[in-house]
């Protein structure tokens, strides 16, 4: 999966602008369910581009600097430029490996790539401080995103169930609150068609150009209008110890 990420890692960032208000929307959310301080110890797993590690460290001024991970060692170079941003090219699983000590812990739209969640977990309970958090962004299994058949189910495999998610949390013995927020998505459909074409979602990595163009004949037969709209639902997990 990395070498998917490293071929588009370079507009990575652009391709995420579902609407001009996005980035903006996105940032609000995580401030309002991570709670950070100015003294947290913050790590951004499965951070990318490091783009929200570097806002949410510009909002919240962070000392010591904030940790953007990623196994990517494309899209950690982009992550590479901000300052107040430090980077570590690792899976999140390999990360947490030392026990480092942690108050904050974002996991945004990675969690379907850590392979053995329960230990991840186990593993998160260890690093987490007294009263630290952890905020896992997470959209359903079947989004209202305008995909064609096969890549509905290319996403669906990926994508771990919100109660299966919740389970390994509480398995691990610790607590979790959902927020669910949507956000209502305006967008061309030339746009919308560069996003697929460009593979902007990892669960699309496994089809050619050519499965893309037949997916796209697809959905431009389902649609009706232009733009596009629908809207982005997520899920905004709050793990905490019980005793937080």
């Amino acid at each position: 999966m990395t070498t998917a990420f490293s071929r588009i890692s370079g507009n990575y960032d652009d391709l995420w602008l579902l609407t001009d208000n996005y980035r903006d929307w996105m940032l609000e959310k995580l401030l309002e369910h991570l709670k950070m301080q100015t003294d947290s110890r913050f790590a951004d797993l499965g951070g990318g581009t490091g783009i929200f590690t570097h806002l949410l460290s510009r909002a919240v001024p962070l000392e010591p600097q904030a940790i953007c991970v990623d196994p990517s060692a494309a899209m950690l170079l982009n992550a590479a430029k901000y300052s107040g941003v430090r980077t570590c090219c690792a899976s999140a699983e390999a990360f947490l490996e030392p026990k480092v000590q942690l108050d904050r812990i974002l996991v945004k739209e990675s969690i379907h790539h850590i392979r053995d969640r329960r230990s991840f977990w186990r593993k998160v309970r260890s690093s987490l401080r007294p009263n630290g958090r952890v905020l896992v962004v997470t959209r359903p299994s079947l989004p209202e995103f305008p995909f064609f058949e096969r890549a509905m189910a290319a996403f669906a495999a990926s994508q771990p169930e919100l109660d299966i998610l919740l389970g390994e949390i509480a398995d691990a013995g610790l607590s979790a609150v959902t927020n669910t927020e949507e956000h209502p998505v305006i967008i061309s459909r030339e746009r919308w068609y560069a996003m697929l074409r460009a593979g902007f979602m990892s669960s699309l990595a496994i089809f050619t150009p050519a499965d893309i163009e037949q997916g796209i004949l697809e959905i431009d037969r389902q649609l009706e209008g232009d733009p596009i709209r629908f809207s982005d639902r997520l899920f905004f997990v709050v793990v905490e110890h019980p005793t937080s």
